[in-house]
């Protein structure tokens, strides 16, 4: 293992939170000597506290779900070291970044820009090649510009939709957590918020190909393909729908299309900024399809819960559903 090698891996450890006193001594002499390193772990840290805020203590919610229990997510060790893998990743992309020979064709030096959006933003962002992204609520997309070399390279934490400009000697790369897509000119949206367990890229235009990064195997999509990706399996599945108008995230209109209630509750969550907490397995696998628009969250649960029957109690912390079943025993 190099010395970079030893740096990044105090650097996950310091994210995760599982780093001794003697070891962040050693981090902090490497972050003084290495400027390049220290902003790498600038740009990370802002992400990972995006993403995985320390848990607030006390809480009604917490105390709800130490209660019922976790039945159907993973168990805390696999969590953890889910997250420890989104770190090294991330930290893998970051420094390649940073690790760009700066002597290039006209002396002209990349910078590495950071496209954010806050929750229920949205934000249109048009890059050096002239590719145009829409940024969705709670996201983040990090691009070394001007692009150089044979390939255009993006990394992308949430949910974004792209026109890519066409350009068959550059391919347009975009890097996620667990997947890598590749495409010359098209138009897609991707998915991937970090805390998700199932990643998604919709094609509207084009071909893309892409590669998870836990195995070798690729999928190609054309026109109407929406890919799901698991997390947790590694494994992908493929189908061929109507797509609908692309993206209509960007009119402010929230869609589901055969989504369980596990799935919705994390873009309600991303899209109100409020906790939502599904408490039995059960209710988190009703399937609806749906579109809102302007409505309020109570409304929004109000209309779902119409539709297949469960309870839902909003409190200062957030807001617990659960099956009326459930309350009844």
């Amino acid at each position: 293992m190099t010395k970079k090698d030893d740096t990044y891996e105090l650097i996950v450890k310091k994210l995760t939170e599982s780093i001794s006193e003697e070891e962040d001594g050693l981090l902090n002499n490497e972050l003084e000597k290495h400027k390049s390193t220290a902003r790498s772990y600038s740009v990370l840290n802002t992400f990972w506290r995006k993403y995985f805020p320390r848990a607030k203590k006390h809480s009604i919610i917490r105390q709800t779900e130490k209660k019922l229990g976790f039945t159907y997510h993973q168990s805390p060790k696999t969590n953890n070291w889910k997250w420890i893998g989104i770190a090294a990743t991330v930290l893998l992309i970051v420094s390649m970044a940073f690790s760009i020979n700066y002597i290039i064709e006209k002396k002209q030096a990349p910078t590495l820009n950071q496209y954010s959006c806050r929750a229920k933003e949205i934000k249109t962002v048009t890059l050096s090649d002239g590719t145009k992204v829409w940024l969705n609520s709670s996201s983040l997309l990090i691009a070394s510009e001007p692009f150089i070399g044979d390939k255009r390279e993006v990394t992308l934490f949430g949910e974004a939709y792209f026109e890519v400009a066409p350009n068959a000697e550059k391919p347009f790369i975009i890097e996620t957590s667990n997947l890598k897509t590749k495409v010359l000119g098209t138009h897609f949206n991707v998915v991937a918020y970090p805390t998700d367990d199932v990643h998604e890229i919709s094609l509207y235009e084009g071909k893309v190909q892409l590669n998870p990064n836990t195995n070798n195997n690729t999928a190609i999509l054309n026109p109407g393909d929406r890919a799901y990706f698991n997390t947790n399996t590694g494994k992908m599945k493929l189908l061929h729908t109507d797509l609908g108008k692309p993206a209509q995230w960007r009119d402010g209109i929230l869609r589901f299309y055969d989504e369980d209630l596990f799935s919705i509750s994390k873009k309600l969550e991303r899209h109100f900024e409020t906790r939502i907490f599904v408490a039995d397995s059960v209710t988190g696998n009703f399937k609806y399809s749906g579109e809102f628009e302007e409505e309020s969250l109570e409304r929004i649960l109000e209309l779902l819960s119409v539709a297949k029957t469960f309870e839902y109690k909003i409190n200062n912390n957030g807001i617990i559903i659960e099956s009326k079943k459930s309350r009844q025993d």
